[in-house]
């Protein structure tokens, strides 16, 4: 008699890191445009596009372990 463990560990943690690139994306979107309309103002703009780049990374990297996750614990 064959057992099996099932785990839904891919789609709990393709989910997380799904929204922790969502939410990177955002930040990316967010801080890109306050960029533009400082810039355009000719505001103070340090930091905004670190800032930006910074959440790219994660926005990407994010995605990137979503899949993993997702396929690591496929079944």
């Amino acid at each position: 008699m064959a057992t099996e463990s099932h785990t839904d560990m891919g789609l709990g943690l393709g989910l997380l890191f799904g929204l922790v690139a969502v939410a990177g994306a955002a930040v990316t979107g967010i801080t890109s445009y306050t960029y533009a309309i400082r810039h355009a103002q000719e505001l103070e703009t340090t930091g905004l596009l670190a800032n930006s780049g910074i959440a790219f990374g994660v926005a990407v990297f994010g995605a990137c372990l979503a899949i993993v996750a997702v396929h690591a614990y496929d079944a």
